[in-house]
C-alpha cells in the first residue's frame, strides 16, 4: 500500500505552531513528509528514521550547471573548465550537467537523437528550466553556458560562458552562509529504492520564498560527442549527468516564505525509486536550497548512498 503524508500550513509540533505571519515563535521545527512506502522492503512501521546532529558547517558551496549537448561541438571545452573547478575545490564545487538549449521547450540540434547519438540525455525538468531561463532573458543564448549558483554574472544576468565560472565560483565560495544542509537516507537494492532525508538549517534571518529541490545526477556515461575540430569521439566521457529531479519536481517544494528567523529547521523526506539497471555506484544526489524568487542557489550539498 502506498501511503503519502503531507503536513503543510499549519503545524503543531510539541505544543508550538509554526506560521509565516507577524507573530512568529522562535526556532520553530517543521516536518514536511512524502514518502513512497512501496519501496521499503517490508512493513513500513519498521521503517527507522534517523536523527541528525548539529550541522556545524560555515561554508557556502557551489554548483556549477552547465547547460550542453551532445552534437554541440562548442560544448567538451566548457565541460573541460566545470570539471577542472570542481577538482580544485573538492567537497565544495559540484557539477549537474544538464543536457538543453536556449529555446522555447528547451531541446534544440544540439541534443538530437540519431543512430551517430543513440542516447537521449534530456529530461523534463532539465528541459522546462532551460526553457524557462531562456525566455526570462538572464543571459542563456546558447550551448554551452553555464551558471554559478546562478548568482548574476551582471544585473539581471546570471548565465555566463564557461571563461567567467572559476571567478565567478571564488566569490561565491568566499560569502556568507545563510542556509545549512546535511542529509541522510537508506538505500535497499532489492527494490531499487532510496529514502532521502534533509534537514536545512536557517542560520541567518531571510526574506522571500525558499525552495528545496534534489537533482538525480548521473556519474559518467561514456558515448558520443562533437569535438570542437566537428570530429566525434566515439567513446567520450560525459560525467554528472544531470537525468532528472526527485518527485519530478522542476522547482522542488517551498519550505520558507515572506520572513524566516535564524534557527529555524526544517525537515524534508523524499523517496525515489532509481532507474532500471542502477546502483548507488553509479549516481549522487545534489541538494539544492534556492530563492523562488530571483532564482539565485543558497546552498547545495553532494549527497552519495
Amino acid at each position: 500500500m502506498k501511503i503519502y503524508i503531507k503536513l503543510l500550513g499549519l503545524i503543531m509540533i510539541s505544543g508550538v505552531a509554526f506560521t509565516t505571519a507577524c507573530d512568529k515563535v522562535e526556532f520553530p521545527n517543521v516536518i514536511i513528509t512524502d514518502l513512497d512506502t512501496n519501496l521499503y522492503p517490508g512493513n513500513f512501521i519498521d521503517y527507522e528514521y534517523p536523527t541528525f546532529d548539529e550541522n556545524t558547517n560555515t561554508l557556502r558551496n557551489v554548483v556549477i550547471a552547465d547547460y550542453t549537448g551532445h552534437q554541440c561541438p562548442f560544448c567538451p571545452p566548457a565541460a573541460t573548465i566545470a570539471e577542472e573547478i570542481e577538482d580544485a575545490q573538492p567537497g565544495r564545487v559540484f557539477v549537474a550537467t544538464i543536457h538543453a538549449s536556449a529555446e522555447p521547450g528547451g531541446a534544440g540540434s544540439f541534443q538530437a537523437v540519431t543512430e551517430d547519438f543513440p542516447r537521449d540525455f534530456t529530461n523534463p525538468q532539465g528541459l522546462e528550466m532551460a526553457s524557462e531561463f531562456f525566455n526570462l532573458g538572464v543571459g542563456f543564448g546558447g550551448n554551452p553556458r553555464g551558471n554559478v549558483n546562478r548568482v548574476p554574472f551582471e544585473e539581471g544576468q546570471f548565465f555566463s560562458f564557461a571563461v567567467d565560472w572559476s571567478e565567478k565560483t571564488d566569490e561565491v565560495l568566499a560569502s556568507t552562509l545563510d542556509i545549512n544542509i546535511q542529509a541522510k537516507s537508506n538505500y535497499y537494492p532489492e527494490t531499487d529504492g532510496v529514502f532521502l532525508h534533509v534537514e536545512t538549517d536557517i542560520i541567518n534571518d531571510i526574506e522571500g520564498t525558499y525552495n528545496i529541490v534534489v537533482y538525480a545526477i548521473e556519474n559518467s556515461f561514456v558515448s558520443p560527442q562533437k569535438l570542437p575540430d566537428s570530429s566525434t569521439d566515439e567513446d567520450y566521457v560525459h560525467h554528472d549527468i544531470h537525468i532528472g529531479n526527485v518527485y519530478e519536481e522542476t522547482w522542488g517544494r517551498g519550505i520558507a516564505s515572506e520572513n524566516t528567523l535564524g534557527g529555524t529547521k526544517i525537515s524534508n523526506e523524499f523517496t525515489y525509486e532509481m532507474p532500471a539497471g542502477f546502483t548507488n555506484e553509479d549516481m549522487h544526489f545534489l541538494i539544492l536550497v534556492f530563492n523562488r524568487e530571483t532564482y539565485e542557489i543558497e546552498q547545495v550539498i553532494k549527497h552519495e548512498f
